[in-house]
């Protein structure tokens, strides 16, 4: 349900801004010294410890691509850390957090309702027309649960996989294309939108039910036009969390409507059965548009 308190959500959902470093592939710049690793740890410790952070992540993509995304409780505290950032060595994004946002359940500041939107998220074209967008419509089949809690389902391949997204090898397989996003074919920094969002989910149940429309819809994502890449991360017990990037609002805002998200989103918000909290807040460039 729409929201812009966050009071009892995550520190993910209650920040105002975020900011994204890339570092680009750390073996190639490795010079005489062979110090360019130290520099980057140094670089990664003084944006997490800086004043006003809230909650980071490193990642690791492929060729050696390292970054890391740092949210603060004020835009004010993102911009004085980027203040500090030497660019020649990193590329830098900012984006501010939207007022508002979702929230649902435990993590509902109005109260613990499970609930999905009826209406979709303005874009920039809609908003500028003063348009409601058009109703989100039920799906006609919502997810169903067939399976048995301690009965792991076989998949084709099965790479092991570390929760910050890093895969100790790859084979292609539907997890590593979900927990990681594509190749870099662009900087995550050339992104001008993201979300961040988790789910609280019920149990094992809900977690393996979710995984038989989860991956289909990533990939269907990782097609869609802006689309620039994407991690999760996990909270214990059963927290599952996305940050993804697309290159503008619209594009991202596109991702929303897709039929395979929408029943995810009614599917977690039937009652309490499958989810017990969620929220998803939108992240833009300053200059990007609406931020309502």
């Amino acid at each position: 349900m729409r929201t812009t308190d966050f009071s009892k959500a995550p520190a993910q959902a209650r920040a105002g801004a975020l900011l994204v470093v890339e570092l680009g592939d750390a073996a190639a710049a490795v010079g005489p010294s062979g110090d360019s690793g130290a520099t980057d740890r140094a670089l990664v410790k003084q944006l997490t410890s800086a004043a006003g952070a809230v909650w980071h992540k490193k990642y690791r993509r492929g060729g050696g691509v390292t970054g890391v995304m740092v949210f603060f409780g004020q835009p004010r505290a993102a911009e004085d850390a980027r203040a500090t950032l030497d660019r020649a060595s990193c590329s830098v994004r900012l984006l501010v957090a939207e007022q508002s946002g979702y929230s649902n359940g435990v993590w509902r500041a109005e109260g613990n309702v499970m609930a999905h939107i009826e209406h979709f998220t303005p874009t920039s074209v809609e908003a500028a027309r003063g348009t409601t967008p058009r109703w989100s419509p039920a799906p006609r089949k919502l997810i169903e649960s067939r399976v048995r809690v301690g009965r792991r389902p076989a998949p084709r391949q099965n790479p092991r996989l570390d929760l910050d997204g890093d895969p100790r090898h790859s084979n292609g397989s539907a997890l590593e294309l979900f927990a990681r996003g594509r190749q870099p074919d662009r900087p995550v920094t050339d992104a001008r939108a993201m979300f961040v969002g988790a789910t609280k989910y019920r149990g094992p149940r809900a977690l393996i039910t979710l995984s038989r429309t989860w991956y289909p819809m990533i990939a269907r994502m990782q097609k869609l036009p802006g689309y620039v890449w994407h991690t999760i991360y996990w909270q214990p017990p059963f927290t599952l969390g996305t940050l993804t990037f697309f290159a503008d609002r619209d594009d991202l805002l596109g991702f929303a409507r897709l039929p395979a998200h929408r029943q995810l989103m009614q599917w977690i918000t039937r009652d309490t059965k499958n989810g017990t909290g969620g929220y998803i807040r939108l992240h833009v460039a300053p200059d990007e548009g609406v931020t309502r």
